[in-house]
């Protein structure tokens, strides 16, 4: 799907126009049920008309780590901090060991 589908999606079942909160909840359904990469979809469009979009950025990370996409889950949470979500300092500094760990090994392969 891409965004014009996702809105058109949300439109249909809502019979409105979405609202940022719309979008988010949708997300965390859907990331509940294991289906990351639709979370992701309506995660995007979250941030995109969201005037706190800290929770996108923290939720989108958790999704592309599942999805063992650990660079775009890093800097996702890296984004979650710049918009006000310190929680997630702990985990940047352990994808950021993981991944030069990966790099480390990559190098002696």
């Amino acid at each position: 799907m891409n965004r014009l589908e996702v809105i058109n999606w949300f439109k249909k079942k809502l019979n409105k126009n979405p609202e940022a909160n719309d979008f988010y909840t949708a997300a965390k359904e859907l990331y509940q049920l294991g289906s990351y990469s639709r979370s992701i979809l309506c995660l995007k469009e979250y941030i995109t008309v969201s005037n706190n979009a800290a929770p996108g950025h923290h939720l989108l990370g958790y999704c592309y780590l599942n999805l063992g996409e650990t660079e775009n889950a890093l800097a996702e949470f890296k984004n979650s901090i710049q918009y006000g979500y310190s929680e997630d300092w702990q985990l940047i500094v352990e994808l950021i060991i993981e991944l030069d760990e990966q790099e480390r090994k990559s190098k002696y392969v």
